[in-house]
């Protein structure tokens, strides 16, 4: 395993449609680049931020920083391929999230999320979240979480 962390680039594109298309799918879920899912399509124009974790080339992890205001970033598009769960690389993504919604001068993190992700709810709250009212239209999601940064 020689797993790296890096920025988001074109190069990684099918790599990251491949592994949010087998993400999606082990949550019973159908990832949809041309609907839903339109803003996987300009990573750079949708996102403050977009890393990725990288195994010989092959995408294994994501997270992303979305605007929604001034002050306010949300978390986004948090997958861990399962073969990799357990080795402290989700806990790097997050950490690497919110060092850089701090560094570019946010004041809070939101995210959505389902009661059925546990590991996830788990490791949110260890980095501080804590939940708070819904703040978004997603009806898939039933956990709404915020921490001030």
């Amino acid at each position: 395993m020689d797993v790296k962390l890096v920025s988001y680039e074109e190069q990684y594109r099918q790599s990251l449609f491949d592994f949010t298309d087998k993400c999606f799918a082990e949550l019973g879920k159908r990832f949809e680049p041309d609907g839903r899912h339109y803003f996987y399509k300009d990573i750079a124009g949708q996102f403050e931020a977009f890393y990725c974790l990288v195994d010989q080339g092959d995408v294994v992890g994501t997270v992303a920083l979305k605007k929604i205001d001034e002050k306010t970033v949300e978390l986004k598009a948090l997958y861990l391929h399962k073969d990799y769960r357990g080795k402290g690389l989700g806990s790097l993504l997050m950490s690497v999230s919110v060092n850089e919604a701090r560094s570019r001068g946010f004041k809070r993190i939101m995210l959505d999320s389902m009661l059925k992700y546990e590991d996830a709810l788990r490791l949110y709250e260890k980095f501080g979240f804590e939940k708070t009212d819904r703040y978004n239209d997603n009806l898939m999601a039933d956990v709404f979480m915020k921490m001030d940064l």
